[in-house]
């Protein structure tokens, strides 16, 4: 053995390469505070630069975080701060490590390679893990998700696309326990039901950190899905206290990227998607990203279906190392037929196939949404930082609608209510966060300061009436007359606005042990009504509520090793009700309180990871319809629920070959307080049993396979739990081939979901009466092009 090999014998090299190095300026770079191997692995990755350093060397030392735009030389002289670690860059663009002080021949090494797992950034498309490390919706801050004494889950982009995911509930349906992703109001409004608690059926989602309330979601410009559970006033103001889902967008690349998709499947279903982003100069200082989607989509039930046409542009400017902005726009129109499902019978949906409508032909709704973002952010140093962003969005639905009524007393007539007019929503939200780090006696500090407000209108003239009932057996169609439903004779007018301010300091002692402090106060505003008049007088007629209320937040977590984290926390969360009661009289806000515990443990390369939480969650002066009015926007007071139960995930990378999702959610949720006999009933959609478990396998670099189950327990379908949705479980599988062309990828992909065909009902969207089937077996193919 040459003295060289003795030496490659006793010394353990790391070589981390990329494709390329880039020599003419600055990359952008995202590192989170780490291990310094699992930092400089990133850096190789973000910038392409090839690196080499004695494995030992590193052993051992952390690194602060990095963001911003930086030459190789810049970041990587950070990145070493304080580790006794010195650098050089030979002309290949190579960065070579060494102990500060040693002798220069220590780095003159024949080259070695040795192989091991790829690190990718968060959001390189080609990033196929099913982990994240980081969650910024928890604290609003970048932080390990392992020092984060909250329960918060990430689907990443790599699910969706094996999933072939199409809508934001089925993006989050069997990927996160406790969480039902559901369409309120028959396909009308995007919703989740949270730790057993729903929205408030006006689609209550966040988009970058920002409300964005009462949509149908699309999924071409989502990067990825950030679900926090328990209540999350204390950042995000009035807000559902089960959780909250924050979807995080795709941002535009500094490398040129392109995709064209084509989708295909059962049931003529059919979906285009684009994908393109890169640097609009050469200095990379002006980047774009536009991605677009065009569905056609019917659908097994009758009638059923939508045509969607959805773009949405972006670009950002990096003028330098400290500043940031993004200008965003959305266009999406919508020509859809909403489907409110089939009565029960007894305690059982109707015995009707699930493929039949209880609509009354091929009449189609119109949503129009046009959407503009706003962001920027200065870097006043490494440690402090100043955000900014502002969201507007004009959303209007338009058209006939036909709803479901109760059965008369043989079982087989359905009485119906039809309806024509138009819903108008026009919504501001926006915020300002200062975010620093700074050091006192030890103890490291992660401070956040901020404001926040949203303002919201709708208006909604419509014509209203029962009309033709319909035969459930034998229902004959083209029977209800719109023309009829020409002069408005109801008048819905809805005002709110929220104002908050907020302060959270995430303090670390002694390295493991990581504490969360955070307070909220919010001004409230709201008041809704409904006049027979017109919307001038169902505007004057309002009565305006305001309310006030203090919301904190503590969080305890301590690191007993690396792998392996322990945490408790205590949360109080304000909603104002805005709903409308008999008389136009406003209700008491909402309050909720939730107590947790729980573990988490993450793999040593931050690609596996799991948490078991087990909490109590109370929430009082609850809605619901009013049970003596015909009208369903008329709602009252429920009382008081509890919510307690336990929650498992598991996440990530197994082997080199096997990604593994796996979730189980026990959850008891009943009315423990009601004005209404309510009490001792379970919530409507709720299971206490659900688990799932999916995972592929990557048989070479071209060929991977994955399987699949979904697993629901029996669901009330209504708050009187007068019936219920048997349970099920559905299996799914999919196979994907992706050879290269050159530089190029082609993925040609099936996903087949129900694989058994298993009928089901997947949830009710508002009573007895609105019972939706699942879909029976279906097949969806796909051909990708990247580039």
């Amino acid at each position: 053995m040459t003295f060289m090999m003795k030496r490659l014998a006793a010394v353990a090299v790391a070589l981390i390469s990329a494709p390329a190095y880039a020599e003419d300026g600055k990359h952008h770079f995202n590192i989170p505070a780490q291990s310094l191997a699992s930092a400089l692995q990133q850096l190789a990755n973000q910038s392409g630069a090839a690196m080499l350093y004695a494995e030992q060397s590193a052993a051992g030392k952390t690194s602060p975080a990095l963001s911003g735009d930086y030459t190789v030389a810049e970041a990587v002289r950070k990145l070493l701060a304080g580790s006794g670690l010195t650098f050089s860059i030979n002309a290949d663009g190579t960065v070579t490590l060494k102990p500060a002080g040693s002798d220069s021949g220590a780095s003159m090494l024949n080259a070695v390679t040795v192989v091991g797992k790829a690190a990718y950034d968060a959001t390189d498309p080609y990033n196929p893990d099913y982990n994240r490390p980081n969650d910024t919706t928890a604290t609003k801050t970048d932080t390990p998700i392992m020092e984060t004494p909250i329960s918060v889950q990430v689907v990443p982009k790599a699910v969706l696309a094996d999933k072939q995911v199409m809508t934001l509930p089925d993006a989050v349906n069997g990927h996160v326990s406790g969480v039902l992703g559901r369409t309120g109001g028959g396909f009308l409004y995007d919703n989740f039901i949270i730790r057993g608690l729903a929205g408030s059926g006006f689609g209550d989602a966040y988009r970058n950190g920002l409300f964005n309330r009462q949509d149908i979601y699309d999924i071409a410009n989502i990067e990825q899905i950030e679900i926090l559970k328990g209540p999350a006033a204390v950042l995000y103001g009035r807000i559902e206290p089960g959780g909250l889902v924050n979807y995080v967008t795709k941002k535009p690349r500094d490398t040129p990227y392109y995709s064209l998709q084509q989708q295909f499947g059962s049931y003529d279903q059919y979906r285009t998607l684009v994908d393109a982003t890169g640097p609009i100069d050469d200095n990379k200082t002006l980047l774009y990203r536009v991605n677009g989607s065009y569905t056609d989509n019917q659908s097994f039930r009758e009638f059923v279906g939508n045509e969607r046409f959805f773009v949405a542009p972006v670009v950002t400017w990096r003028p330098n190392e400290k500043f940031e902005t993004n200008l965003e726009l959305e266009y999406k129109h919508d020509n859809f037929n909403a489907d409110f499902g089939i009565p029960a019978i007894g305690d059982r949906p109707a015995p009707i196939p699930i493929t039949r409508s209880l609509k009354d032909g091929f009449q189609r709704q119109t949503v129009e949404s046009t959407l503009v973002g706003f962001d920027w952010t200065y870097h006043f140093n490494d440690d402090w930082k100043i955000t900014q962003r502002y969201l507007f969005k004009d959303w209007s639905l338009s058209g006939p609608a036909i709803f479901n009524g109760g059965l008369q007393a043989n079982n087989r007539i359905l009485n119906r209510s039809a309806s024509v007019g138009v819903q108008d929503v026009m919504t501001h939200s926006g915020n300002i966060d200062l975010n620093g780090k700074f050091e006192i006696l030890g103890s490291k500090h992660n401070l956040l300061v901020g404001v926040d407000g949203f303002h919201a209108t709708t208006e909604a003239p419509s014509a209203n009436g029962s009309t033709a009932s319909i035969d459930i057996y034998n229902p004959v169609y083209g029977r209800v007359d719109f023309a009829a439903l020409s002069t408005y004779d109801r008048f819905f007018y809805r005002s709110e606005s929220w104002v908050g301010a907020y302060a959270q300091d995430q303090i670390t002692l002694f390295d493991k042990l990581h504490i969360l402090l955070g307070g909220r106060y919010d001004n409230v505003t709201t008041g809704a009504i409904a006049s027979t008049a017109s919307i001038d007088a169902a505007k004057a007629a309002r009565v305006e509520r305001e309310d006030n209320a203090f919301s904190p937040r503590t969080g305890i977590l301590y690191q007993v090793q690396d792998w392996l984290s322990v945490y408790g926390s205590y949360t109080k969360s304000f909603s104002s009700n805005n709903g409308v009661s008999v008389g136009g009289t406003s209700f008491e806000p909402q309050i909720g309180k939730q107590y947790e515990i729980g573990l988490k443990t993450e793999s040593q390369d931050k690609r596996f990871s799991s948490t078991l939480a087990f909490f109590h969650l109370t929430k009082s002066n609850l809605l619901t319809d009013d049970p003596n009015q015909a009208n369903p926007d008329y709602q009252i007071l429920a009382g008081k629920i509890r919510s307690k139960g336990i929650e498992l995930d598991l996440a990530g990378q197994i082997t080199d070959q096997l990604h593994l999702l796996g979730t189980y959610a026990y959850t008891q949720v009943n009315y423990v307080q009601s004005f209404s006999g309510l009490r001792g009933n379970r919530l409507e959609n709720v299971p206490e049993h659900q688990g799932s478990l999916w995972g592929t396998w990557q048989f070479n670099d071209a060929f991977k396979a994955g399987l699949g189950a979904v697993a629901i327990g029996s669901r009330p379908c209504d708050t009187a739990n007068t019936c219920s949705l048997p349970g099920y479980a559905r299996l799914d599988a999919m196979a994907a081939y992706s050879p290269r062309i050159g530089q190029h990828r082609l993925t040609l992909q099936l996903n087949i979901n129900n694989l058994l065909d298993k009928d089901y009902y997947a949830n009710t969207s508002g009573g007895r009466n609105t019972s939706i089937p699942g879909s029976p077996i279906s097949v969806l193919g796909s051909l990708k092009y990247e580039f």
